[in-house]
């Protein structure tokens, strides 16, 4: 008969490179106690549909009370968040271009908002996160005018492809989640070129902010 695993905080990322900053930390099993906290570090995979899989896959198994999405992410223009910093969403909005541009519709039905676990936010906010709506896409906006748009048709700062994967996954079993995401490019034409010099010390800052979140006093694991 399988034994399952078990964990507190679970720490998930797109990729590897996302939670790198964490092995000193977790060791090479990525699990370790921190201040009391039985935390677990995982790779869910990139882009939404896999992160929703990868994440449920992850909450099936380690059953955690409470889920931290790191990263990287893009700022929109004029968002007023910058290269190196770290935002964490309250709320996470499914976006696409052609909606913002008005040449596409979400069905009424269809959710597009998925709202993190506010107290966990709140530590991130005190561990030296930014606040801010993130914006997640199906592919990487790599166009300014649409950039623009999205930003301001969603009321977002940032762009993020597997947070709303990641968010809804822990809605459907009722564990709470929160994103710390650290900025490595401005959306748009420059973002790859951006985000591959800035993605690794971005991820470092989003996972900072993590550890002292972890060590707060205050931080309590809800669930």
């Amino acid at each position: 008969m399988a034994v399952t695993m078990t964990c507190e905080v679970l720490i998930v990322a797109a990729f590897h490179p996302e939670l790198a900053p964490l092995r000193p930390l977790l060791g090479d099993a990525m699990r370790a106690r921190i201040d009391g906290h039985e935390v677990v570090a995982r790779v869910v995979g990139i882009g939404l549909p896999m992160a929703a899989v990868g994440t449920a896959m992850q909450l099936a198994e380690l059953q955690p009370r409470v889920v931290l999405l790191v990263g990287t992410c893009g700022a929109y223009p004029g968002s007023g968040i910058r290269i190196g910093d770290v935002v964490a969403p309250a709320r996470v909005r499914l976006a696409d271009g052609t909606v913002a541009e008005g040449r596409a519709q979400f069905p009424e039905p269809m959710s597009t908002l998925a709202e993190a676990h506010g107290p966990t936010v709140d530590a991130l906010l005190r561990a030296g996160a930014l606040a801010g709506d993130a914006a997640t896409t199906l592919a990487i906006t790599v166009d300014d005018v649409t950039a623009e748009r999205i930003g301001r048709a969603t009321a977002t700062k940032s762009e993020h492809l597997e947070a709303y994967g990641v968010l809804t996954a822990c809605a459907a079993r009722g564990v709470p989640c929160a994103a710390a995401l650290g900025v490595a490019n401005v959306v748009g034409s420059r973002a790859r070129e951006e985000w591959r010099t800035h993605h690794r010390p971005a991820a470092s800052a989003a996972i900072d902010v993590v550890q002292r979140a972890l060590r707060d006093p205050s931080f309590r694991p809800a669930g």
